[in-house]
């Protein structure tokens, strides 16, 4: 039994609902494990999650559609090795992502009709209507994760902090609102389209009132848990744009004999100035020697880039932002936009 005569049958049943919605499911959850974890994107934060939500709420009913892209998003995060829960905690930011989908999918059935019409054939206008869906969409789900990014990271959450927040996302949206016009021109429109030709959609599954309280109900709960959950760490290919504002990340500054290194790391819960050295270090390419005194519950930064400890009467000292803390730099927790500095200076008397 074809799509088309599935949609022609007034009785459709649930078990052929069930497997339009498995097919979806794959097609979002294959598609997006390919782009991502098989790095076939054509450019950065191209999905393909958003359209096939769009499409689902024409072939099924909303209580069914409203899972194509949880469960997507669900098996393509497992499948590409993102963190999804940590220990117990769902990680808040995957909420955040989660929530915004089933926004997107929300407003999807609620203007279901008023979609489908601007989708029927193809023309120059319907293509502009395509275009501007894929747009607005990405702006609502986008604008929402990025609140979700400074809610959980900014301990004090400044308006400053904000529209860093919003302004180090903009490359991102950029590229995401070149994926939802490809995506929605080449494969929503044409499908649309197809399927209306001589009415084939017209005696879909009708939109009850019944079958949107399911929706409702799962959008108010995932944006509640946004909210509410505690897990705070992030997956690392989502961190990367993050990076490139200190207000959204650790600025950590290496200043040694002539020299001067500095880098963007961002903060995981319980991060301190020492396992952020570590990690500045790595990724940098540069020495790191240290010696841990248990007597003193603290690691001794004996070289850094070569220049080492005691070197003409210098030693390695770090300061956070601007002041010097009276701890070992693994017991002093940090945070993002703090500003760090590594100095190899005389001691000060």
């Amino acid at each position: 039994m074809n799509i088309s005569s599935i949609l022609k049958n007034k009785d459709t049943n649930i078990v052929n609902e069930i497997l339009i919605l498995i097919g979806f499911i794959g097609i979002g959850t294959i598609g997006r494990t390919l782009l991502v974890g098989g790095g076939l994107q054509p450019f950065p934060n191209f999905e393909i999650i958003m359209v096939t939500t769009f499409l689902a709420i024409f072939f099924i009913r909303p209580s069914l559609a409203i899972f194509v892209p949880l469960f997507s998003m669900i098996f393509s995060d497992l499948l590409v090795g993102n963190t999804i829960f940590i220990g117990s905690e769902m990680n808040r930011i995957v909420l955040f992502t989660y929530s915004g989908f089933a926004m997107v999918a929300l407003i999807n059935i609620l203007n279901k009709n008023r979609f489908r019409k601007g989708l029927v054939e193809m023309k120059l206008k319907n293509i502009g209507f395509a275009a501007g869906l894929g747009i607005g969409f990405v702006l609502i789900y986008d604008v929402w994760t990025n609140f979700g990014w400074w809610y959980i990271i900014s301990p004090t959450h400044s308006v400053e902090s904000l529209v860093a927040v919003y302004s180090a996302g903009v490359p991102f949206m950029i590229y995401h609102i070149l994926s939802g016009v490809f995506t929605f021109v080449t494969i929503a429109l044409p499908v649309i389209s197809f399927t209306s030709i001589d009415k084939r959609i017209e005696s879909s599954v009708k939109t009850k009132r019944i079958h949107k309280i399911p929706v409702f109900v799962v959008v108010i709960g995932l944006v509640l848990l946004s909210f509410t959950g505690t897990a705070l760490q992030i997956p690392e290919k989502s961190e990367i744009w993050l990076e490139e504002s200190d207000e959204t990340s650790v600025k950590m500054v290496i200043i040694g004999d002539g020299w001067t290194l500095e880098d963007n790391i961002f903060a995981y819960n319980d991060d301190t100035v020492f396992s952020i050295l570590q990690r500045f270090a790595q990724r940098n390419s540069i020495d790191l020697k240290y010696t841990f005194y248990e007597s003193f519950d603290s690691y001794l930064i004996d070289e850094i880039n070569g220049v080492v400890n005691g070197d003409q009467g210098m030693y390695w000292q770090y300061y956070v932002n601007d002041d010097i803390p009276m701890v070992g730099c693994n017991n002093f927790e940090i945070k993002n936009g703090d500003y760090v500095e590594w100095v190899f200076e005389s001691v000060p008397y």
